[in-house]
């Protein structure tokens, strides 16, 4: 008798450097997505996924997927989509990954997806959205997504492994929404924002939401939310 956990491990990794494209129906994923994880690189301490740096153009146009048209359309080419949204409005992303990937080609650049890292959840729930955020992103990046990593941490104690994975001396996005007057949230967002710049060394930012006081602003282009403001591209 196979137990189910014997039927999932040892995972059967590809060769990182092979060619070889993904190409499983989104049904025969699995509860944890192991079949993702193939041809996919892992850092050697705690197996998180590797996301490859960025240093392209930095977008102009930033509007959340979930407000993007799904059909064809040649104005895609010039946005940036995002997932700095509720996780609700992109769960599917995760759910189906294959379902979105002819999609998010079509756009000019896509940023990591965001799952969220609240500072009220324990831990493991944290790490497992980080390395969602992180699976996804190299996983679009193996299927020829012009991807802009987005690290996220949702504790100072824990920083490093929040950090692991996700590339140094690169564009990067991060995102400041959700963070508003609770003096708790803004103290960890910017000991973090230091913590990271010191970690991953960015050679440009990409910040969505409002400026923090203490940000460094002459390596950060800004763009603001506009969730509340309904528009029809809006966050």
């Amino acid at each position: 008798m196979l137990y189910p956990y014997q039927k999932m491990l040892p995972l059967d990794y590809e060769d990182p450097d092979s060619n070889q494209l993904l190409i499983e129906n989104h049904r025969t994923l699995g509860p944890l997505h192991s079949v993702l994880c193939k041809g996919i690189r892992f850092t050697s301490k705690n197996q998180f996924p590797i996301v490859e740096p960025y240093s392209g153009e930095i977008p102009e146009v930033l509007c959340s997927v979930h407000r993007l048209p799904k059909k064809s359309d040649s104005r895609l080419r010039n946005t940036c989509g995002h997932f700095f949204t509720s996780d609700s409005n992109f769960e599917s992303y995760w759910n189906n990954p294959f379902r979105y990937l002819r999609f998010l080609q079509q756009l000019g650049f896509v940023i990591s997806t965001d799952f969220s890292l609240y500072t009220n959840m324990v831990l493991m729930q944290k790490l497992w959205n980080s390395f969602r955020n992180k699976l996804l992103s190299a996983f679009y990046q193996r299927n020829g997504i012009n991807l802009i990593p987005a690290p996220s941490w949702g504790d100072l104690v824990n920083i490093e492994l929040y950090m692991e994975g996700w590339p140094t001396e690169s564009v990067i996005a991060i995102n400041s929404t959700g963070i508003g007057l609770d003096k708790r949230c803004r103290y960890i967002w910017l000991e973090g924002y230091y913590a990271m710049l010191e970690i991953l060394k960015p050679i440009h930012i990409i910040r969505y939401g409002a400026y923090m006081e203490g940000e460094h602003k002459e390596i950060s282009t800004y763009y603001p939310n506009n969730n509340k403001k309904g528009y029809r591209y809006g966050s």
